[in-house]
Parts: C-alpha cells; structure tokens; sequence
C-alpha cells in the first residue's frame, strides 16, 4: 500500500515521491469494503476500492493513464454520491477536471507488467474547493452521512421464517446490496453466526418484536433498524409475492413504512422480483435522507439565535460547530456575555438539514415564541 499526496505540478507518475512518511502511520487504519474513504478527512468526499486494468504501448504510459482514469472514476462516484442526479454529473464534469479536486490518493495494491497496470486506488477530494465549485454552479447537494442502518431481511415461505441462512436469494441479496452500496446511508448487516441466529430468532424479527428489535440494534451499535420482509404464499394455485419495509428507532418505534408491496404474482422471475423491491427500498431510504439534508449552494437564510454556554470550553465548541457544518455558510457573533451569546447564521439548507447537521454535535435548534431561537445541547 502507498499514500501518495496530490501535487499538481508534477506529473502523475512523480506523485509518490514524499509518501513513504505516511505508510507506517496508517496501515494499521486500513478498513476494506468500505463505500466512502475512512482516512479521508471527509469521507463522503473519497472513494475506496478503484480497480483499474490499464494496457498501453508501455508499463508507465500505462500506470500514468490508468491512475488518471481511477480519478475521473472517483469523482464520478463521489458527485453521485452528493448530487444523486445524473444529468447533473454529467454537467459538472463537463466543466471540470478530477485533478484540480484530488486531496491525495492511496495505492492500496499494484502490479506493473509490461505494457500493462493493475491496480486498486482509493481517492480522496477536497471538500471546501469541491463544495465552492458546486455552489458556484447553483448546485443543490447532500453530504451529511445518516445514522448507522441495521438492516433485518427476513424471507417468509409457507414453511417458516427464514434470517440467516446463506443460501437465501432475498437473504443473500441483501448481503450483496449493503456491501455494494455507495449513498449518504450508513447501512450495515449482522453476521449469520449460531449467536445471532439463537439471540436473534428469524420468528421474532419477522414479527417486529420490540425487544428483538432493541436488542439487534444494540448488537449492530445501529440507530435505527429496517425491517425488509419478503412472503412467498399461495392465492389458490398461483403463488404471490409480498414485500413490507419498515423504519424503526434503536428503541423499536415505528419511524416510516418504505414499501408495501401486496401480492404481486410471481412469474418464473421470482429472482428478478426481489432484485426490484430490494432496489425500490433502497432508492426510497437513499431519496428520503438525500432530500432532507439538501444545501442549496445558490440560497441562504438568516436565522439569529440565543447560544448558552456554561464555560468559555463550551462557547469554543459552539463556534467550532458553525465554521464546521456545511449547511451554516457563515455567521456572525452580535453579541458576547459570560452566558452565551448571540449569532446570526446564514443557512444554506432545510429545517431538517440543519437539525440533522446540529444533531452530529449533539445540538438542537429549539424555536421558542416572541423571542430568538435557541441551539443547546440535547
């Protein structure tokens, strides 16, 4: 594995030149299978996992054109990522190039042959000149990661519940969608393993029982739980498919129902069936969180709010937040006591957006009546 910092002026293939000081220090970080770039100072901004197998007249054309194309890779997937728009994408990269964004790239694996180049790279981008670029443009974008997603798929046949078995096509689909998955959502999977199946019995998920849900939750270190249930059953002869997905809180509360699908025939394309209902509620939850954490880079709104703190480590955490949350473009301290103050913010993002953005520094804004709002501590 090699860091290779991002130098502008130099060619590619001169970029490693300075990258043996990093190695040492984060080879024992290194996550596989992850979606978004861990080591990368946003890692929404970055991308893991980049093949690349290039051929060219020589090994070095042929390791210089391959990097190039694992960036334009890279920066495909991370616009995606933030703008879940295609045409959009598509516009932006038309007039721009992945180099003048790149933070540093990390050769996680290579093997130069002749004329050839294999590699695997992970990118990371650097979000304050990616971010100035979008609301240049008048973009509208997403970029707060949600709350960690259990996800429970459960297949219910005539003959019982199944949750963990390996050889499951609605099961296993799940496995493959969640490892796969490359949004705003932070989803994970609990192992098949005989504790889980034993703790966790498929009879009890499938019935939303509040304890189970609790205690899943708990084993994923998840926030929230979604419960994804597809039941094969008869209708006389003909056999149907039903299909519920449903959101629930860590504490087993019913958030939001993402699909009902209600005895759809099953053709011979049951295989094909289960593929579009794990999509659809995939798209759904993807869709919902990037809605509701929309910045609109071309709009602001002022909102001038009360801050309390109780010691000057509190007010330095307060100000910390507001230069740091994307959705607060800027803001301005009106006035400063030994209790707080008052600041005027310029939002660049929904009510939701911003409560959401508070939320990952365990704030809230509370509106209260006749007088400003107030940001405090949950």
């Amino acid at each position: 594995m090699r860091i290779v910092p991002f130098c502008p002026s130099l060619p590619f293939c001169f970029r490693c030149l300075h990258a043996g000081l990093l190695v040492v220090a984060l080879l024992g970080a290194m996550i596989p299978g992850a979606r978004a770039f861990e080591q990368c100072p946003a890692p929404q901004f970055g991308v893991e996992g980049i093949a690349i197998d290039r051929s060219e007249a020589t090994a070095g054309e042929a390791q210089i054109l391959g990097v190039q194309q694992a960036a334009r890779v890279g920066f495909q997937r991370v616009l995606l990522r933030l703008l879940r728009d295609n045409a959009a994408v598509s516009a932006f990269i038309e007039g721009h190039e992945p180099e003048q964004f790149v933070d540093f790239y990390r050769i996680a694996s290579e093997n130069n042959l002749e004329g050839r180049y294999i590699a695997e790279l992970d990118y990371c981008f650097q979000a304050q000149q990616l971010r100035a670029a979008m609301r240049a443009a008048d973009l509208q974008w997403a970029e707060l990661m949600s709350p960690k997603i259990l996800v429970l798929p459960v297949w219910l046949a005539p003959d019982g519940a199944r949750a963990w078995q390996a050889d499951n096509a609605w099961l296993a689909g799940w496995r493959d969608a969640v490892a796969a998955a490359d949004g705003l959502v932070d989803f994970t999977l609990l192992a098949p393993t005989i504790v889980n199946e034993r703790s966790l019995r498929a009879e009890d998920i499938v019935a939303a029982d509040p304890a189970t849900l609790r205690r899943a939750a708990t084993v994923a270190g998840a926030e929230q739980v979604m419960l994804v249930i597809a039941q094969l059953d008869y209708v006389g002869s003909k056999q149907v498919l039903t299909v519920d997905g449903t959101l629930f809180s860590d504490r087993a509360e019913k958030l939001t129902v993402l699909a009902n699908m209600v005895d759809r025939p099953v053709f011979d394309n049951l295989d094909s069936q289960l593929d579009y209902a794990r999509l659809y509620i995939l798209g759904e939850i993807e869709t919902s969180w990037h809605r509701a954490n929309i910045i609109r880079g071309g709009e602001t709104r002022e909102i001038t709010v009360e801050v309390p703190v109780a010691n000057l480590r509190d007010w330095a955490a307060r100000i910390d937040a507001f230069a740091a949350l994307p959705v607060i473009d800027s803001y301005v301290v009106r006035r400063l006591d030994m209790r707080g103050g008052l600041v005027t913010l310029n939002m660049v993002g929904s009510d939701a957006a911003i409560s959401n953005a508070l939320a990952t520094r365990n704030l809230r804004l509370r509106q209260r009546d006749g007088t400003f709002a107030l940001i405090e501590p949950f």
